[in-house]
């Protein structure tokens, strides 16, 4: 009977499992590193690219807000004018003026701000990025500011609305609409065209809610002004946090 002899392997030592596992865990947490760091640098870069468009973004903001305000002082002095006209004594031989200052006084100014960087960060959760605390917290400042703007835009809305209801038992609708041209702009009409009342309650009534309308967009300019300089503050602080150009 033939005997077969058993080969032996030689056991290996609890150290060579030990350096297995240790090279094993090094060669994963190098790569959780690595992958750590890469993200790091893509978040970062994402980073710059919002900010530098939401630089770009408030300097047209900054244009857009000097248009408004100056279409807001041009509106008030010309409602101011027209409170004169319709209180004054002289109002039959200014019947021209009268058309031309009330036809205007029923359009408003918006104000249309290039929000598009900021509904971004917010709709994919880019606001995350911005690690500047004092960078976050005047962005969010800034654009809060159009909560009371728009709140005043109701309340001038509301105001117009009233305005031009009372015009039409003192101007006469053909009238205005022969004033508007074919681009929108608005003509005096020609000669001394007469109102339709000059019942002096009547007028009296109107000139009132222009001057709450003026009062209004009163407020919409200073309101603007501010977010303006809050707008060039925000840039200022941006480049220098972030040491842009």
């Amino acid at each position: 009977m033939e005997v077969h002899a058993h080969s032996h392997t030689t056991r290996k030592k609890w150290t060579h499992y030990f350096w297995e596992f240790l090279m094993l865990f090094l060669a994963v947490f190098c790569g959780f590193l690595a992958e750590y760091q890469l993200e790091h640098k893509i978040e970062k870069e994402r980073e710059i690219q919002y900010i530098e468009s939401l630089v770009e973004d408030l300097q047209e903001d900054t244009a857009a807000l000097t248009s408004t305000i100056t279409e807001f002082d041009d509106h008030m002095k010309r409602n101011d004018s027209l409170i004169k006209l319709l209180t004054g004594t002289d109002i039959k031989d200014r019947g021209a003026d009268l058309y031309y200052f009330a036809r205007r006084a029923s359009r408003s100014v918006r104000l249309a701000l290039h929000d598009l960087t900021i509904q971004q960060m917010k709709s994919s959760g880019g606001f995350r990025l911005i690690r500047k605390q004092n960078v976050s917290r005047a962005i969010i400042e800034y654009y809060n500011r159009l909560v009371f703007i728009d709140y005043l835009h109701g309340i001038e809305t509301a105001e117009t609305d009233e305005y031009r209801k009372m015009v039409l038992d003192i101007f006469h609708p053909v009238i205005f609409n022969n004033m508007v041209q074919p681009d929108n702009t608005i003509v005096r009409p020609t000669g001394n065209p007469a109102l339709l009342s000059y019942d002096p309650q009547n007028l009296f009534r109107l000139a009132g809610m222009v001057s709450y309308i003026t009062n209004t967009r009163l407020g919409l300019s200073i309101a603007e002004t501010k977010m303006r300089e809050a707008a060039k503050d925000l840039i200022l602080l941006i480049k220098n946090e972030y040491k842009l150009k």
